[in-house]
């Protein structure tokens, strides 16, 4: 650290070296290697559960298979499994008549949101329906952008964004796209707590954000 505050000054006394700025390299991702790497991934089994609860927290739905990075509360003889939700799923093709995740797609960058949902369509079942409950940019912009003023747009990003570790807000459009491209076949959109799939009827816990969430089912 010292060293490179040393450079960094030096870099500044020099005319033509002071329009540069002196920065770590960034480490590269090797998508081959972590491709191979989870080919050996081992499956898991599902003891015959049709409906994934992604990113569930604390919340255990019963009858479904709730799913985290880790376990963050008492489970209560719902079934639950840890996992790498943007690695490889440990679940075979088609496996599961319908998913569910709430409030998870804003806190992933939109790279890590494309390996989540292409797993995700890879494991559901032809006309399969994955439910997404999250943050639109259509209701941040409404909420935390007013106005365009540098104090909005700066008071914005703390409250919107770096307060809850959110990284990416989609646009129903932008999804629609995404969705598509991954091999959904219809994306439809709802509101808080309706849908035309029973299983995914009254899944939605967070009503205070119904004005701000979007609420998208994804089939296969």
């Amino acid at each position: 650290m010292q060293t490179r505050r040393l450079l960094r000054a030096f870099v500044r006394r020099m005319p033509i070296l002071g329009r540069y700025e002196i920065r770590s390299r960034c480490s590269t991702f090797d998508g081959l290697k972590a491709y191979q790497k989870t080919q050996r991934t081992r499956l898991l089994d599902t003891g015959g559960l049709a409906r994934i609860h992604y990113a569930c927290g604390k919340h255990f739905l019963p009858g479904w298979l709730n799913v985290d990075s880790y376990r963050q509360g008492n489970v209560r003889g719902a079934a639950f499994e840890a996992i790498d939700l943007v690695s490889r799923h440990p679940f075979a093709d088609n496996t599961f008549e319908f998913g569910f995740a709430e409030d998870f797609l804003e806190h992933l960058s939109q790279v890590d949101s494309m390996l989540f949902l292409s797993e995700c369509q890879r494991t559901l079942r032809p006309g399969g329906v994955l439910r997404l409950a999250f943050p639109g940019l259509e209701g941040v912009l409404r909420k935390h952008y007013p106005r365009t003023d540098w104090e909005t747009v700066n008071i914005a990003k703390e409250e919107a964004y770096t307060r809850y570790e959110h990284l990416h807000f989609y646009s129903k459009e932008e999804l629609t796209l995404v969705a598509r491209h991954f091999g959904f076949n219809a994306v439809t959109f709802h509101a808080f707590g309706e849908s035309p799939n029973e299983s995914l009827r009254g899944v939605d816990q967070r009503a205070a954000q119904s004005s701000l969430n979007t609420y998208a089912e994804l089939v296969k």
